[in-house]
């Protein structure tokens, strides 16, 4: 099992799918650029039940990938229950009416197959990759699952102290610590500050009955996206999907999410000790959620600032001055907020002279924006993705369900074509909104000698 926040920056290799946008990212005329779905051909229908079947054929390897979205996430936790969404997801696949306790991994691996799933603040994903004559298989599975999942009472106690020991092996990690503190910092007073893993004394009160009321409002068949992708016959898909979600229903309406993006007026610190021979630390600003016209802009921020050797930071701070062992910086983008990122690693800790060059480094580009040398570089590193990372029916599948459960999967054409037209002067407009050099989260992990600055 996968418990993860959100992927520090948005993975965009998957454009190698369509390969007009390797020319079009660069010989495209100003303002003209556009991008169809980088999906294209696929099925996508709602079912009777309302549930979202989407369909994608990819015949190149005898392989089918079969995922299930699900809307919802740490965020969508209230204080009581935090950590039910992850625990959820450790349980839905250990039994169900019809297949007992460790039949589902069983009937999966004997016919080579896998299985996995992962929660993050905004949603459950669960998946499935098996040879692509083992498919309907895969779909019986996860249909059966999704539906009728036993949560018993045993195996809940066991994956309780799986994941008292996920969650202790996270606290001793410092980047997981660190990813923790500056979460739960930059949105304070909002959802996004949810730890996925929930709490000792949260995970230690949920029970079977906490389970079915959580899946009573959860998982409902409009709340849900199911993918299929690989070497299948489309129509055969939708009859068996048809037939296995004909009955499935939903008893409640999702809970409306109202709050308020955090704002910040000056910097604010939070440090911790641990048993670490450097400092690691990260720079956190509040940004927008996905598909928001801002994120391709401030991908690309990202990427000249702390993408690879060439950036900013990397040339400057790591290079010239040698004042850390690691540095990058990245956006990343979640369904209703996001966060500009710049991650570091100290060997001797010089935080205040590290803040200074990264105040100096943001108000310069906020005051003289970027160069056109740099806009190609960073264009051009995503355009190195697309020729050199190669992609996978599994990886096609995630992408396609994160985008549908997140809003459309039609959004991702008007990311790729964002992200053809932004300009040196959208880089710079973003930087001065949503960068102040004045005004973010600072969170350190410092070695427990370190006096705390």
């Amino acid at each position: 099992m996968v418990s993860k926040y959100k992927k520090a920056f948005r993975t965009i290799s998957w454009l190698i799918l369509i390969t007009c946008f390797t020319a079009a990212l660069f010989h495209s005329p100003a303002g003209l650029a556009k991008t169809a779905s980088p999906f294209d051909p696929y099925t996508k229908i709602k079912l009777d039940s309302g549930l979202t079947l989407i369909v994608k054929e990819v015949h190149s390897a005898p392989i089918a990938a079969v995922d299930i979205w699900v809307g919802t996430g740490a965020k969508n936790e209230t204080p009581e229950i935090a950590g039910i969404s992850h625990f959820f997801e450790h349980m839905l696949f250990k039994g169900t009416g019809k297949r007992k306790v460790g039949e589902i991994a069983q009937a999966i691996k004997a016919v080579g197959g896998y299985q996995n799933a992962e929660t993050s603040l905004d949603t459950t994903h669960y998946y499935v990759v098996v040879p692509s004559d083992k498919v309907n298989l895969a779909l019986d599975i996860e249909a059966d699952a999704i539906m009728n999942s036993s949560f018993d009472p045993q195996e809940i106690e066991r994956e309780r102290q799986v994941i008292l020991e996920e969650k202790r092996l996270k606290e001793d990690n410092p980047q997981g610590k660190l990813g923790l503190m500056v979460y739960q910092t930059l949105f304070t007073g909002t959802p996004y500050a949810n730890d996925v893993l929930g709490t000792s004394d949260t995970l230690a009160k949920i029970n079977h009955d906490t389970f079915v009321s959580y899946y009573q409002r959860y998982y409902r068949p409009d709340n849900i996206v199911a993918v299929v992708v690989g070497d299948v016959n489309s129509e055969q898909i939708i009859d068996q999907a048809r037939l296995l979600f004909k009955d499935f229903k939903g008893s409640t309406k999702k809970p409306a999410l109202e709050f308020k993006v955090p704002t910040f007026d000056k910097i604010e610190r939070v440090t911790a000790t641990m048993q670490v021979d450097q400092t690691y630390l990260y720079f956190g600003f509040p940004g927008p959620g996905m598909n928001h016209r801002d994120e391709a802009a401030l991908s690309l921020l990202g990427v000249i600032m702390g993408g690879g050797a060439g950036s900013r930071l990397n040339q400057e701070i790591l290079e010239k001055k040698q004042l850390v062992n690691e540095i990058a910086a990245g956006y990343s983008a979640m369904e209703k907020l996001g966060m500009f990122v710049i991650y570091a690693r100290l060997k001797k800790d010089q935080t205040v002279t590290l803040e200074s060059e990264v105040q100096k480094m943001i108000s310069r580009i906020s005051n003289q924006g970027v160069t056109s040398a740099e806009l190609i570089r960073a264009k051009a590193m995503l355009r190195s993705d697309i020729a050199y990372t190669t992609e996978s029916d599994a990886n096609i599948a995630s992408i396609i369900g994160e985008y549908q459960i997140n809003g459309d999967l039609e959004d991702a054409a008007i990311y790729l074509t964002n992200l053809q037209n932004v300009t040196a002067k959208d880089v710079q407009r973003v930087a001065k909104t949503y960068l102040n050099p004045k005004a973010y989260v600072l969170a350190r992990i410092v070695p427990q000698e370190v006096n705390n600055q």
